[in-house]
């Protein structure tokens, strides 16, 4: 056992020595604060600004309500998905739904809004404040030096200036997006400068054609009263959806740190796996290995690799997630709001231990299948050969099984998969959000323990031959021989 943690700590403290692993360890920390950072700077702006110039005013009413009704509607669905989250009370109880209707939407802004619903949840301690959304527009008035009863034309060439830079609002400085201006009895001219202004076009010029049927219906002999209700009538439908937070939605949140690991554990093998299969090439090239088989068995050797390896695995696997919970933890945002409920769904007592089980039974059939392929090969020319296939034999099946279980929990591929060994650690951390039978957690686990130490076994064997090839790889057959052979 002291030759085997030798070995161990010699890997160990020669990877973490070099440029490579630094580079390694802070690559994924870097690329998310890079990524962060170019979102926050490219993304549109969350609030632009509008002008409208409406000598009779009723466009501009009809869009103001639409906007705000449009918003208050978007602050209610966050809502339900703040509580869902956190597993408060649903706001107004049963009488707000995800399609709520103009009549629900204006009960909850008379109720008091997002302000009065939050006071009856009693959101835990630890729970995220709730932020609602930003306010997509915001009217402001003309300025003062461009006209508005000179015609479109003057109004428009005055507008121009603005539209090109941002201009003072109630929310601070905004863009300048969208500039309106409302004939009497002639089509509405609208000037943009294209910043985050499509929705509120499409607003507009569905209030105008709600305004244009209301004329013709009057022009028709249809009272106001009448046409109001004609304009104003929906065909009934009757949506039958899972509760908030039930479903699909709480399935993605409970389904976040089980996929997490599946992709930790491909990055982590794929990572560490290289480290082994560069190392034992270089030992067997330099004939460092002689003189290392000389003090160690190469069963010793072998178990001495997986562990340091392992160990330099772990280390890189910890630091990334250490630097995505501060990041989560100490910023307020998405990020949080599905992290931390989704750590909170790990609440079984059962849950970790399952989830390390699995993670460390992949780690262990990749890692070895890596040593092995280092073992047969005298240089990264030889290793390509077993290499490539094998690599997308993993990766390919795993990324379509993801998939499958993102977009389809009930998909038969990821079933499939939990009962072939070598698959079977991300199928079933795929899987666990969405919730699988004890017998299954139980029987897959017996498959994949008996595989792993037959793995051991078998491609020790080959790892040891190898080894003691004095130079020469051994071929197909050789390979197969060696795994059969007894010691």
């Amino acid at each position: 056992m002291n030759r085997i943690l030798l070995v161990a700590r010699r890997d160990f403290r020669q990877v973490i020595a070099t440029r490579a692993f630094k580079v390694t360890l802070l690559f994924v920390p870097v690329m998310l604060g890079l990524v962060m950072a170019a979102t926050s700077f490219l993304r549109p702006p969350s609030t632009v600004a509008y002008v409208m110039a409406d000598a009779g005013g009723s466009t501009a009413t009809a869009v103001e309500r639409r906007l705000k009704l449009d918003y208050q509607r978007q602050v209610l669905r966050d809502l339900s998905a703040y509580a869902a989250r956190w597993n408060l009370p649903q706001p107004g109880g049963s009488r707000y739904g995800y399609q709520a209707d103009d009549t629900a939407v204006e009960d909850f802004i008379a109720q008091g809004g997002a302000e009065t619903a939050l006071k009856g949840m009693h959101p835990p301690p630890d729970a995220t404040s709730f932020k609602p959304p930003p306010l997509p527009y915001v009217r402001v008035p003309v300025p003062k030096d461009v006209p508005v009863d000179q015609g479109p034309a003057a109004f428009g060439a005055a507008i121009a200036p603005y539209l090109a830079s941002d201009i003072q609002t109630p929310e601070g400085k905004r863009p300048l997006a969208v500039a309106v201006y409302v004939a009497s009895g002639g089509p509405a001219r609208l000037w943009t400068n294209g910043r985050n202004g499509n929705a509120l076009i499409d607003t507009i010029q569905e209030e105008r054609t709600r305004q244009l049927r209301l004329a013709l219906l009057s022009a028709n002999g249809v009272t106001p009263v009448a046409a109001a209700r004609i304009e104003g009538i929906e065909a009934p439908l009757l949506v039958t959806a899972p509760p908030a937070g039930g479903g699909r939605s709480q399935l993605v949140v409970r389904s976040i740190v089980p996929l997490v690991l599946v992709y930790l554990l491909l990055m982590s093998s794929l990572i560490t796996g290289g480290m082994m299969l560069q190392g034992v090439i270089d030992e067997r090239s330099n004939r460092l290995l002689e003189a290392v088989l000389a003090c160690v068995e190469p069963r010793e050797l072998m178990l001495g690799k997986l562990i340091g390896l392992g160990a330099v695995g772990l280390t890189i696997l910890m630091a990334w997630i250490g630097c995505a919970l501060l990041a989560a933890f100490s910023m307020e945002g998405v990020v949080a709001d599905y992290l931390r409920p989704s750590l909170a769904a790990l609440n079984q007592p059962w849950m970790l231990p399952v989830l390390a089980f699995y993670f460390f039974c992949g780690y262990l059939i990749l890692a070895m299948i890596y040593l092995t392929i280092g073992s047969l090969s005298n240089s990264l020319q030889d290793a390509q050969v077993y290499l490539m296939p094998v690599t997308m034999a993993i990766l390919l099946p795993v990324m379509l099984m993801v998939q499958a279980s993102i977009t389809n929990p009930g998909s038969w591929l990821p079933g499939v998969m939990s009962w072939i060994p070598i698959y079977t650690p991300f199928a079933m951390l795929a899987r666990l959000g969405g919730g699988v039978p004890a017998w299954e957690m139980a029987a897959t686990g017996l498959l994949l323990a008996a595989f792993v130490a037959l793995e051991l076994v078998l491609l020790g064997r080959v790892f040891r031959a190898s080894l003691l090839s004095a130079g020469q790889p051994l071929g197909w057959g050789g390979f197969v021989k060696q795994m059969l052979r007894r010691d």
